[in-house]
This record gives structure tokens, C-alpha cells and sequence, in this order.
């Protein structure tokens, strides 16, 4: 089996870990922050709650999988477990820092799904640069869309 896509990275934010929060939990926006995100049915952002989500990546392929949440720390950590054609856990970290936050988020997901993991035998460079689009593309969005008139 290849190695897992490990992503482990700090994002700094000019919004407190409450305003930060009060944005991630808007589960039901999702599909409007983010355009590669093709399918989002959520329960949510509370433990125990699930979601099916497809991510459309900048490649001719889409990852199809779930998120189940298990645990819930309030403006502090969110803890998931990642099944389907990605397979892995996966959190979410925030802390105040000065007057803004930043934000960690980190997962280890292995490719479950059997052409793309023959695939990655050969592509993972080009896997993996599209991973850092998506994430890079993500955060551009985020800070417009789910932060914009947000005072820190």
C-alpha cells in the first residue's frame, strides 16, 4: 500500500478562535465557500455526526468519502475519522494568538480507492500538488467567504 498523504500545517487568521469557530460550524455553507467541493451532506459539527462529501480534484479524478466526527471541543479541536476512497484521521486544532488564532489542521489518510492507489505509484507528485491546490484554494475561500466582515 503507498504511504499515507500526511498534511500538517498552521494557518494564521486575523479573527478570535470564537469568531474563527462561530464560521466552521456553519456546516451548511460549506458548499458555497468552497467550489471543489462538489457534495456535502452533513448532520453538522458535533460529535457523533457524519458527512458525505466529494472533492473535485484540479486532476481528472474526485475522492468520494465520509467524515464521521468524534469529538468536539468548542472554538478549540475537532477530531474525525475519514472513510472511503480516502481513509485516515483527521483534526482540526485552533488557539488564540494575540488578537487572531491559528488554526492547525492535520490528517493522515491513506488511498483506499484501488485505481487511485495504483495511480499514486506513479503520480503521487502530481497527487500531492494537487492536495496542496485544493488546500491553498480552500483557504483563499474560506478567508473570503466564511471570514469577510469578521473583525478580529
Amino acid at each position: 500500500m503507498p504511504a499515507p498523504f500526511v498534511f500538517d500545517e498552521e494557518f494564521s487568521f486575523a479573527v478570535t478562535p470564537a469568531e474563527f469557530w462561530a464560521a466552521v460550524v456553519q456546516t451548511d455553507q460549506y458548499p458555497t465557500w468552497w467550489t471543489w467541493l462538489r457534495r456535502f451532506d452533513g448532520e453538522g459539527l458535533q460529535a457523533g455526526a457524519s458527512a458525505r462529501c466529494t472533492i473535485q480534484a484540479p486532476l481528472p479524478y474526485a475522492l468520494r468519502f465520509t467524515v464521521h466526527v468524534d469529538e468536539v471541543v468548542p472554538s478549540e479541536r475537532v477530531e474525525t475519522t475519514i472513510a472511503g476512497d480516502l481513509e485516515g484521521p483527521a483534526r482540526l486544532e485552533v488557539a488564540g494568538d494575540g488578537e487572531g488564532c491559528v488554526a492547525r489542521l492535520a490528517w493522515s489518510l491513506h488511498l483506499r480507492d484501488p485505481v487511485l492507489r495504483r495511480l499514486a505509484v506513479f503520480a503521487r507528485p502530481a497527487m500531492s500538488w494537487a492536495h496542496d491546490r485544493v488546500v491553498a484554494i480552500g483557504l483563499r475561500q474560506f478567508e473570503q467567504r466564511a471570514l469577510a466582515g469578521v473583525s478580529g
